[in-house]
């Protein structure tokens, strides 16, 4: 299952987001509370403590192999058996923000990525383009039984 929410946050809270690279401001914990609300939502049963993994991340300019979220991918040890769902909200909207691509061929351009959701079962493969301003914030959720 491969699912994208549009506009799950506004610019404004993407900023500050983006802006707040350890997540630990009154502001961005509301946000990343009311990120939690849509996922709950769409996702029923996930378990928000850990193994559950939330994070912000910056600076991969290679992006990312093709890999699933379990941790099977090119030559992973399947660090990540737990994850039942990969989520991912872009927070930079240019062009060198890089593309969230599906084995499948579904491409998400930036500009469909920014501010909204993308919701993937752990076993779908995908990759990150090269990119030199990518900001995303990362969710890897383990299901409730």
């Amino acid at each position: 299952m491969k699912i994208l929410l549009p506009n799950v946050i506004t610019p404004e809270e993407a900023k500050v987001l983006r802006d707040t690279p350890h997540l630990n401001t009154k502001e961005s914990l509301e946000i990343i509370d009311e990120v939690k609300r849509v996922v709950d939502r769409t996702l029923y049963h996930i378990n928000w403590k850990s193994p559950s993994i939330i994070r912000l991340e910056m600076g991969r300019p290679k992006g990312h192999k093709w890999h699933v979220d379990t941790g099977g991918d090119y030559g992973s040890k399947g660090h990540m058996q737990w994850c039942s769902w990969g989520c991912s909200i872009l927070l930079t909207d240019d062009e060198d923000a890089g593309h969230l691509e599906y084995r499948d061929g579904t491409k998400l351009s930036p500009k469909e990525h920014f501010c909204g959701l993308a919701i993937h079962s752990s076993d779908i493969e995908h990759k990150v383009s090269k990119n030199k301003t990518r900001v995303v914030l990362l969710l890897f959720l383990e299901r409730k039984l």
